[in-house]
């Protein structure tokens, strides 16, 4: 029994020894902590950090603005596009008409399933075109802001 409060007694010993290590490491942390902040705090210009953050708007503006004019040139493409479209649309259906004046069913078949083609090709891009439209006018309107 003796032995075993001997041993109690040393554990308590050890563990008052690390909970002293430990809160003594914990302060000697804070400190350096404080002194590094510090150090860092005395080399911070604020008209360098100021002038550092214009910088990084101004190329956050350039970037924006080159995007802007990624996605007008995209929407000049699908117009045009969609303008071709339309042309083989109504080129397509003179050839039917014109097949139809001669006589010639069969062409005039053939000539509408292609005219059928172009119209829903035309179809689908005047919706992208609406969508895209909506975008880059959010888009312009962001950079103009900005």
């Amino acid at each position: 029994s003796l032995r075993a409060v001997q041993v109690r007694q040393s554990n308590v010993n050890r563990f008052k020894c690390n909970a002293i290590r430990s809160n003594l490491f914990d302060r000697l942390t804070r400190v350096v902590r404080s002194y590094a902040n510090a150090i860092l705090s005395s080399f911070e210009d604020p008209e360098k950090i100021l002038d550092q953050a214009v910088l990084e708007m101004n190329d956050d503006l350039i970037k924006m603005r080159q995007a802007t004019a990624q996605v007008l040139a995209s929407q000049k493409r699908l117009e045009n596009k969609y303008k071709a479209a339309e042309q083989a649309d109504a080129d397509w259906y003179r050839r039917a008409q014109l097949a139809l004046q001669k006589g010639e069913e069969d062409l005039a078949r053939e000539a509408l399933k292609r005219r059928k083609s172009y119209a829903e090709n035309a179809s689908s891009l005047k919706a992208q075109l609406d969508q895209q439209k909506s975008v880059v006018e959010n888009l312009v309107s962001n950079t103009r802001a900005s």
